[in-house]
């Protein structure tokens, strides 16, 4: 009696499943190609990138390995078009560096005010670039110039404060404001969260601002 009942339920579920299909089969075949479609795409996206930026980081590499500073610079630029923007702004810093051991330094500086000034790079590596400016420039811009690059989001926020912090301070004590050094340099010196060496370059700076 038991398989008898088995059987008919077995029957009754294999007739509904039929009339599920008869009704709806057409969507749920077209259901799963698309799904199978848009799997294989998503797969041959990923592949395509991982080609892409493998290809981007050897250019790199083999730019930055070149022992032609100028043939390096011509490679470095070419990454200008790339579409990897971490790679992108890496090869403009690397220009710079070429640019300054060339003394290029008029080069040098305008290339780290675009990579500063262009949001579609890493804000690290844009404020890397803004850092990189200011210790240049420290000697050439006057204080107003200077301290209207230097806004409250690099001195808080970014993760080179500590080090804009320290150039303030520079800034101040080669414009003989020397309270104000110091007041920066006690400061950097106090907080257990700054880098050692900044910490150590502070209390030599702070000795000099109090003779």
């Amino acid at each position: 009696m038991a398989d008898i009942l088995r059987q008919v339920d077995e029957d009754l579920r294999r007739d509904r499943l039929l009339r599920i299909w008869r009704l709806y089969g057409i969507y749920i075949a077209g259901f799963v190609i698309v799904f199978l479609i848009a799997i294989a795409s998503y797969q041959y996206y990923l592949f395509s990138t991982q080609s892409k930026n493998e290809a981007i980081v050897e250019k790199y590499i083999n730019a930055i390995s070149s022992t032609d500073k100028s043939v390096s610079i011509d490679q470095l630029i070419e990454l200008d078009e790339s579409s990897n923007s971490y790679i992108k702004g890496l090869a403009k810093l690397k220009r710079v560096e070429l640019y300054v051991s060339s003394e290029k330094n008029e080069l040098a500086i305008k290339l780290l005010m675009d990579i500063s000034a262009d949001t579609s790079l890493d804000s690290m590596l844009r404020d890397l670039a803004l850092y990189k400016y200011l210790m240049l420039q420290l000697n050439t811009l006057d204080k107003d110039q200077y301290f209207e690059l230097i806004r409250d989001e690099h001195l808080n926020q970014s993760r080179f404060k500590f080090l804009f912090k320290e150039l303030k301070a520079l800034k101040f004590l080669i414009e003989g404001d020397r309270i104000s050094s110091l007041e920066i340099f006690e400061s950097l010196i106090s907080n257990p969260d700054t880098p050692i060496e900044v910490r150590t370059r502070s209390e030599k700076f702070k000795k000099i601002s109090k003779k």
